[in-house]
């Protein structure tokens, strides 16, 4: 359970900031105003200014490594439910949508002895870059400036209480299933391997997608880029 909160003004990244703390052993969320160099999944730039939710969880799971990612996904689903919004979707493995843009993005990476799961939520941001026509704010979708603060403490309660059933007993997590985008939707998952199309059959309890492929073989992957298709 995450009961330390490190914060900073700006830094280059908060998952780098988060491995400074790897050996006390002790699980902590690394908080940052901003980011110089954010990241997401395959090293991707993370726009990062003052207005947004950055934060890394340092954790030391003992199970289901691969659920973190749903973990940080549906706990970001159930905060901002808990603040009144709506029309929000996951789109497999690492992005939540609101009104189907892209308000946050979600990355794992483990690191020595630690998974270190790093979340980055548009709050308040206004303006983006233009290679990012896909993404939204909460302040853009409602009008409205919400506190910081006060999200990050909802996250950490609902992460935390995930988290913790996770650990002690393991965790199915059917409901995730009215979130996911794409469900029953030909697509194709991008892979180091290779493109693989197929129709998206369900999301199971690690958090792997189960795809049928155009043979009919039903297909698992843990990791991938996935794109609709227009067939």
């Amino acid at each position: 359970m995450i009961e330390k909160v490190v914060r900073f003004n700006r830094v280059t990244s908060t998952q780098d900031k988060a491995k400074e703390f790897v050996a006390d052993r002790h699980p902590i969320a690394v908080v940052a105003s901003s980011q110089e160099k954010g990241r997401g999944r395959q090293g991707r730039n993370w726009f990062s200014p003052e207005g947004g939710l950055y934060l890394s969880l340092l954790l030391f799971p003992k199970e289901r490594v691969t659920s973190i990612p749903l973990l940080a996904s549906l706990s970001v689903i159930r905060t901002l439910e808990h603040l009144g919004l709506s029309d929000l979707s996951i789109h497999w493995p690492n992005d939540v949508l609101l009104k189907k843009r892209k308000v946050c993005g979600v990355v794992c990476e483990r690191y020595q002895s630690a998974v270190i799961c790093g979340v980055g939520l548009n709050v308040n941001v206004e303006t983006f870059a233009p290679r990012l026509d896909g993404a939204t704010s909460l302040k853009v979708e409602t009008g409205q400036v919400f506190g910081v603060d006060e999200i990050l403490d909802l996250f950490l309660d609902k992460f935390n209480e995930l988290y913790e059933e996770l650990q002690s007993k393991g965790l199915k997590i059917k409901e995730v299933l009215n979130y996911i985008s794409g469900l029953g939707e030909s697509v194709e998952v991008v892979t180091k391997r290779g493109v693989i199309r197929g129709t998206v059959s369900d999301i199971d309890d690690d958090w792997a997608l189960l795809l049928r492929d155009e043979s009919g073989i039903i297909k698992k992957f843990y990791y991938g880029d996935v794109r609709r298709l227009q067939w």
